[in-house]
C-alpha cells in the first residue's frame, strides 16, 4: 500500500480487483523464501536417525518437503537418503506456491551462505564448485521432483512416509493451521511421521490430537491410527 501511495485496505481491495499482475507481486511479498541446508542440524540427525530405524527395510518410500522454497530441505533428505544407502528406495517432492524459487530448486545452483550448517565434507562430496556459487550433484538432483502446490490442496504423489513442513504453519491463523495439519494427517501413511519447525507450538489446534509426539525437542509427530475423524 506505501509503495502505491494507496492509503485504506479498501482501495488496495479495489487495486488487486483492477490490476491482475498485482496478485503476484502480494505473492512475492507475503512468502518466506529464507532457507538453508540443513538447518537446525539436530534435527535432520533426528530424521537421519528415524529413517534408518523405522524405514530401513522398506522400499517406495516417499517423504515431502511442504513449502520447500529453494530447494535446501527437500535436498537434505535427499543427501541423508543417499548417505544411508537407501536412494533406490525413495521419491522426495518438494511442494511450494511460488514458481520463482520452484524454478530455482529445479536448477540446483546456491549461493555459499545456504552451506552454514553443512559439514564441507558433504559439500564437496555432492557439490561442484562454480565461481561464487554450488552446483548439485544431478544424482541427488534426481531424486527430488519440484511442483507448485498450495498446502491446503491435495498433492497427487500418494501417502508419505516423511512430512517436513518447517517454519511455514507460524504464519497461519489457527482455522489455516487446523486445515493444514488435517491435511498432513490424511497424506501420511499409518506409520507416518510429521516434522513441524521448532518455533511451532499449535497450541489451540485441535488437530495436533491426530499425532502422538515423538520428539518434543525436536517437534517430531507420528501419526495416531487410533484417532476417530
Amino acid at each position: 500500500m506505501r509503495l502505491l501511495g494507496l492509503e485504506s485496505f479498501s482501495d488496495y481491495h479495489s487495486y488487486l480487483i483492477n490490476h491482475e499482475n498485482e496478485f503476484a507481486l502480494l505473492k512475492d511479498a507475503l512468502t518466506i523464501n529464507l532457507s538453508y541446508f540443513f538447518r537446525n542440524p539436530e534435527t535432520f540427525e533426528y530424521v537421519r536417525q528415524l529413517i534408518v530405524s523405522e524405514f530401513g527395510g522398506r522400499h517406495g518410500l516417499t517423504f515431502w518437503s511442504a513449502g520447500c522454497a529453494q530447494g535446501e530441505e527437500a535436498y537434505s533428505l535427499a543427501i541423508i537418503a543417499t548417505e544411508v544407502h537407501m536412494q533406490d528406495r525413495v521419491r522426495i517432492h518438494g511442494t511450494d506456491i511460488d514458481d520463482g524459487v520452484l524454478a530455482k530448486a529445479r536448477l540446483g545452483k546456491f549461493s555459499v551462505s545456504a552451506f552454514q550448517y553443512m559439514a564441507p565434507d558433504i559439500r564437496r562430496k555432492y557439490f561442484q564448485e562454480e565461481k561464487q556459487s554450488y552446483t548439485i550433484d544431478g544424482s541427488l538432483r534426481s531424486l527430488v521432483d519440484f511442483k507448485h502446490l498450495d498446502l491446503f490442496e491435495k498433492p497427487d504423489f500418494g501417502r508419505c512416509d516423511i512430512i517436513m513442513c518447517r517454519n511455514v504453519l507460524i504464519y497461519l491463523d489457527r482455522k489455516g493451521q487446523s486445515a493444514v495439519m488435517r491435511n498432513f494427517y490424511d497424506q501420511l501413511r499409518e506409520d507416518g511421521y510429521l516434522v513441524i519447525g521448532k518455533v511451532e507450538l499449535l497450541i489451540g489446534v485441535p488437530e495436533v490430537r491426530l499425532f502422538t509426539v515423538v520428539s518434543r525437542s525436536e517437534h517430531v509427530y507420528k501419526k495416531n491410527i487410533d484417532s476417530h475423524d
